[in-house]
């Protein structure tokens, strides 16, 4: 009986054990395993694995904005304490919420800067998220490669979005400054003026209560950084309008939790020169933008 049982084992290793080893190498090669539809998130996740990030004492978030707007090496000159930059492409505040109440379990923040534009309250959820959220330490931490099985996609969709999906690489802090010509990063969508408020901005709202409320709760300090616009935006009196309300209500909510609220609006000061389409800045731009948020930053943070 016991031969038997030995023989299916050995069978069954026979079969299983080139499988881990295809997509080890696969891995290896950098054909990332999909964990959201979000290839610039898993990437960076991946990346962070990579790096043995542990704890981050200053953590930024949001979404592209975060991303492109805040030059690390200015923010690691400044201060001395581990920082990394967990923004990427598209969140909304919804997703934010979801990923912060991960990353405060794993990174154990003292501060989180949370850059914002309106953008961020525009689109549902994205529930692809969860996927990576709801994942086991050991799978996050130390074997990534499960998520080929967690999560699973065909070979195909795999090697299709490394070949043509594969997002430009960030700084070692996980944050990438826009050398662009405007032709390069367009975005038709945020360039449009009746994009917001949206169907989906009062969920964005609710989830900005939340995350606040949770930050209070377990003793980090939220900064909430408004940042720029391009002038030609809020070009009416509407649009105007329409945007003041938005401060006002961010603000209210985030002090409210005892959050800090820091707005960088300011058309004079940030010129459409330094603009590549009406929310994300260049890199020069971006520059003087960490200069002034550091600045803020340097009487709350000790």
């Amino acid at each position: 009986m016991k031969r038997p049982i030995n023989k299916f084992i050995l069978k069954t290793l026979l079969f299983i054990i080139p499988v881990f080893v295809f997509f080890e190498v696969l891995f290896r090669l950098g054909f990332y395993p999909v964990i959201t539809n979000s290839t610039f998130f898993d990437v960076k996740m991946l990346t962070v694995q990579k790096q043995h990030v542990k704890n981050v004492k200053l953590l930024a978030i949001g979404s592209s904005v975060a991303l492109y707007e805040l030059d690390s090496k200015i923010i690691t000159h400044n201060f001395n304490m581990p920082y990394y930059n967990f923004a990427s492409w598209g969140l909304q505040i919804t997703d934010t919420r979801v990923l912060l109440n991960s990353f405060v379990k794993s990174y154990h923040p003292k501060y989180v800067v949370l850059c914002s534009s309106f953008g961020d309250f525009i689109a549902p959820q994205n529930d692809t998220y969860l996927n990576y959220t709801s994942a086991s330490d050991l799978i996050k931490d130390k074997f990534p490669e499960l998520f080929y099985f967690k999560n699973y996609n065909s070979i195909y969709r795999v090697i299709r979005r490394k070949i043509q999906e594969y997002p430009p690489e960030a700084d070692n802090w996980g944050g990438a400054l826009l050398r662009v010509k405007k032709k390069g990063l367009n975005n038709d969508k945020l360039n449009k003026h009746d994009i917001f408020p949206t169907k989906y901005t009062p969920s964005n709202y609710a989830a900005l209560v939340s995350l606040s409320a949770s930050l209070k709760a377990q003793n980090v300090k939220l900064i909430f950084v408004e940042v720029p616009v391009k002038a030609s935006y809020a070009n009416t009196d509407r649009a105007k309008q329409i945007l003041q309300a938005h401060f006002n209500k961010c603000e209210a909510i985030v002090e409210r939790h005892g959050g800090l609220y820091l707005n960088y609006y300011n058309t004079t000061f940030f010129t459409d020169s330094l603009f590549l389409d009406q929310v994300h800045l260049q890199a020069a731009g971006a520059m003087i933008l960490t200069r002034e948020i550091v600045g803020d930053l340097k009487k709350v943070i000790h």
